[in-house]
């Protein structure tokens, strides 16, 4: 008896405590209690998933790959890029700097400061041996490993993740408390903000000018400056562009502030700071769900709520090998823009790292403005010399290639090769280089280096597959990077969508949300794409004030009479789907009112009724005496009345014609309608039929209300004699 009783206020309190967790209302900082069974899922230092059996020399912890080419000579004979190799898709810098910043909000594995692990350097390497010495090598210092593993094949080598895995804005806020505290203002529900509305200082007063502070969080720093940024993810500072979007994020959350202290006056500052947090982590979301994904190539299935079975905690994999795939998307340059579209300055990419600097003098809003113009590189195995040769030095000063960096990483995690990696996921393995990559450049450069087609590098064949239809990416890399962010989204019981502490207004607004919206709220850029991971020249960029415009016109014949009841059709870009119609008044005008914005249309007139309006005897002896030469017709508007069968001529067909319109035998025209319509700003030639003119007006980027004139040509009418009636 007393056994059950035990047992049954165990699990009475284990439902306790379940209840208590369920009625969380905010995250906690490092992820655990997300999930209430599984309460370290996602969370800080916990261990990542080795979603396939580890692939170590020893089956332990020795890095693998040793039957493979050493990691640099891979890189020269096949990642080397001397020229730009511009994004298939037109895709913008965006795409690579927001993937970096989702990166820095999931995942981060640290060095181990006492394990060095040496990349040989092939003799005579031009950047890193000119002098064929033989000897030089570069240095990967190994991951963390996991407590207690790595001990036996039955234990291998396992690795922590030092932020908690989830989508959820760590890289604004921090994934520990002290981090947290040390961002937040304490006022307002405020995070700490230094002059020009940047981020703080790592300083006693925040600002450039301030004594450095021996107790502000740590902040990655390989070049050696003092004085950086402070954000909740340590790698903000590691390039302009990174930094850009952290600060951007931290505007967001002072903005909402703003507006919830106007909503909750009776409001503290912890409940402004948490419940801004929770809405800039659910913008963070939806922005990489809807929008950044999407534009990869990668649509999930859709959303149908938290699934507590879900483990979201990222794969090593992932982490160590497939995510590493926008390495190849980073271009030489980066480039400022004002406002005006003008470039102000191109940055070279290696003198961006680590370098606040650019952003204290110049903000963000250039940066940011150049990014949505400025095409990132394709994902293939190419690489650009600032990263291959120049990360975070010169050859020989500190100078790394990250291409080879990534291949010893993979070999040192004991991620398994391609097609091991293949055959896990379900997928058929690869039996030809040339099943890869159709591209001799790619498969031969593959075949020479590995010869054994089970040997090829992970990191190497995800960026050698040929991209899937409408995607940057491969086969394998779109199943490894679908399978961990549908995880990382049903597996988050905060996710925005399944938050019971958000509204369903507040869920909605975020729903409605673009990343071109928290840009435009936060900076001075007047306008911006709908998608900004798209690139797109700033003279295609649309400046209306308002999301429609109504376009108007009038139809007027040669003579001046305004013609009535004309369809107007206004068409979308495609030229052939038809977005509304209007019809012409008894004063010839026609409004079509709320055609959207930011569009290209194509206006059409037609009117094909009352046939013999207009057309006579008398018409058809006046286009006797032209054919004959008698009586020459002189108006090219009357010559194109003259053409009733629209041949581009006029014969006697087109008297046959009109003679069987006004005997009743034909209700039409052959080839043609009862009215042809011109745009009135169009100086016809004396002869029509040289060339083909327009009938229609081509509105290019509508931006504001939009007036259009057309000259009407009533067809078998040369003298004048239509009525001009409905």
């Amino acid at each position: 008896m007393n056994v059950m009783k035990r047992h049954l206020l165990l699990f009475a309190l284990v439902l306790f405590l379940a209840t208590e967790v369920f009625g969380q209302e905010y995250r906690t900082y490092d992820g655990t209690y997300n999930n209430p069974y599984h309460p370290e899922w996602g969370s800080v230092d916990v261990q990542l998933l080795r979603l396939f059996p580890a692939d170590y020399a020893d089956g332990v912890s020795e890095p693998g790959g040793q039957n493979r080419p050493d990691a640099r000579v891979i890189s020269n004979a096949l990642f080397a890029q001397d020229s730009d190799i511009w994004d298939i898709l037109e895709q913008s810098d965006y795409c690579w700097v927001y993937g970096q910043f989702i990166d820095h909000n999931i995942t981060l594995v640290l060095d181990n400061e006492e394990e060095p692990l040496a990349i040989p350097i092939p003799a005579g390497d031009p950047w890193f041996d000119p002098l064929f010495t033989g000897n030089q090598e570069m240095y990967l210092l190994r991951s963390v490993a996991y407590p207690g593993t790595g001990t036996s094949q039955s234990n291998p080598r396992e690795h922590p993740n030092n932020i908690t895995s989830f989508v959820d804005a760590s890289a604004v806020y921090g994934s520990d408390s002290i981090r947290a505290a040390y961002l937040r203002s304490f006022q307002g529900g405020k995070l700490r903000m230094s002059s020009g509305n940047l981020l703080p200082w790592n300083t006693l007063n925040g600002e450039v000018d301030g004594t450095i502070d021996p107790n502000a969080p740590f902040m990655a720093n390989p070049t050696g400056a003092l004085k950086l940024f402070v954000a909740g993810d340590i790698r903000a500072n590691e390039n302009v562009l990174l930094l850009s979007m952290h600060t951007l994020f931290a505007r967001e959350h002072n903005r909402l502030c703003d507006e919830l202290a106007l909503q909750h006056p009776e409001w503290n500052d912890e409940q402004l700071y948490q419940h801004a947090r929770k809405i800039v982590g659910g913008l963070i979301q939806h922005i990489a769900f809807s929008e950044w994904l999407p534009t990869l190539g990668i649509t999930l299935p859709p959303y149908t709520g938290y699934k507590p079975n879900v483990n979201p905690t990222i794969s090593n994999i992932f982490a160590a090998s497939a995510y590493r795939m926008g390495h190849s998307q980073l271009g030489g340059d980066i480039m400022m823009m004002d406002m005006n579209g003008d470039t102000m300055e191109v940055m070279p990419l290696k003198d961006a790292f680590f370098n606040p600097y650019p952003v204290y003098d110049y903000g963000i809003d250039y940066f940011l403005k150049g990014m949505a113009v400025h095409m990132e590189q394709m994902l293939d195995a190419k690489v650009v010399d600032d990263v291959r040769n120049f990360l975070f030095g010169e050859p020989g000063e500190g100078g790394l290639d990250l291409a080879a960096l990534n291949i010893t990483r993979g070999r040192e995690r004991g991620i398994p090769d391609l097609n091991t990696i293949r055959l896990a996921l379900g997928l058929t393995p690869y039996t030809e280089f040339s099943q890869i990559n159709s591209d001799p450049g790619v498969y031969q450069v593959l075949e020479d280096l590995y010869g054994d087609i089970n040997e090829i590098d992970s990191w190497v064949g995800f960026l050698c597959e040929e991209p899937m239809p409408n995607s940057i990416l491969g086969e394998t890399l779109t199943l490894i990077l679908s399978e961990q962010f549908q995880r990382l989204r049903d597996g988050d019981r905060f996710y925005f969508e399944n938050d019971p502490a958000l509204t369903e207004e507040e869920k909605d607004m975020i729903r409605n949300t673009r990343m071109k919206d928290v840009i435009r709220r936060n900076t001075i850029i007047p306008v911006m794409q709908d998608n900004v991971f798209l690139a797109m020249p700033q003279d295609m960029l649309c400046t209306a004030g308002e999301p429609d415009a109504p376009v108007s016109g009038t139809t007027t014949a040669p003579s001046g009479v305004l013609v009535q009841n004309v369809q107007v059709d206004i068409f979308l870009d495609d030229s052939v789907t038809v977005l509304t119609t209007a019809y012409t008044d008894q004063n010839g005008a026609f409004v079509a009112e709320g055609v959207p914005t930011c569009d290209n249309y194509y206006v059409r007139p037609r009117k094909d009724d009352d046939v013999v309006n207009g057309v006579t005897t008398l018409d058809m002896v006046a286009i006797s005496r032209h054919i004959l030469g008698i009586d020459p017709l002189a108006d090219p508007y009357k010559m194109v009345a003259a053409d009733a069968n629209r041949s581009n001529s006029i014969t006697t067909l087109d008297l046959v014609a009109i003679q069987k319109v006004i005997l009743q035998i034909e209700d039409h025209f052959p080839n043609n309608t009862s009215w042809r319509f011109v745009p009135a700003d169009f100086i016809m030639p004396s002869d029509p039929f040289a060339q083909s003119f327009p009938e229609q007006v081509v509105i290019d980027n509508l931006l504001e209300a939009t007036d259009v004139a057309f000259t009407a040509i009533k067809i078998g009418d040369v003298n004048d004699s239509a009525a001009f009636h409905p």
